[in-house]
């Protein structure tokens, strides 16, 4: 009788023998219509991860380069995210070790557009071009905003964006590219990573 009863009762009821009430009965719309935006959401991020090196110009016998790193998240709406950059003079004359400019943290600061060209797999062949601000710490603090772009290609697949693999920094008047053939690794993976 008791299990005729427990299958008989419609939700109203278990939610009141449960002791929930009808504010619960209430709040179910808002709670489905939640979770389904979070998921929605979670399928739109990608997340990001390089560690390159770029060439800038050579002015006056000194050659301009950043060795970068980082990763984050991105999103339709928003780029988050940061790591590190050493600036050095990658002159075959330098000195060993190689003198540095400048080496500190950079931090994501506003997205500015990103590009998808294809998937394989879980992988996204895309171009992410964010505002970044540079944080020198050596030799001296300094906060310098900067653009960044980061280029995944999947030459495999082939799916190309038409840029070379790697990062371009722009800081004031100063460009950095990447070097050809790459210097180091992109990814757009899932988001989250493994674990999710």
């Amino acid at each position: 009788m008791k299990a005729q009863t427990l299958l008989s009762m419609n939700r109203r009821g278990f939610l009141k023998k449960a002791g929930v009430g009808s504010i619960a009965l209430g709040s179910l719309p808002i709670l489905a219509q939640t979770l389904a935006t979070r998921a929605a959401a979670d399928e739109e991020q990608t997340g990001f991860i390089f560690a390159a090196v770029s060439k800038g110009p050579t002015i006056d016998g000194i050659v301009h380069t950043v060795v970068m790193d980082g990763s984050g998240m991105i999103t339709p709406s928003n780029v988050e995210g940061g790591g590190a950059f050493d600036h050095l003079n990658n002159a075959a004359t330098a000195p060993f070790p190689k003198p540095f400019f400048a080496q500190g943290t950079w931090k994501a600061k506003r997205l500015v557009s990103f590009d998808v060209f294809g998937k394989y797999g879980l992988f996204t062949a895309g171009v992410l071009t964010m505002d970044v601000e540079l944080v020198r710490e050596l030799p001296s603090r300094l906060v310098v905003p900067a653009s960044l772009e980061i280029v995944c290609n999947i030459p495999f697949a082939p799916i190309m964006t038409g840029k070379p693999e790697g990062f371009s920094l722009s800081v004031g008047d100063l460009q950095f590219h990447p070097i050809v053939p790459a210097m180091g690794i992109t990814l757009f993976p899932p988001a989250g990573g493994e674990g999710d």
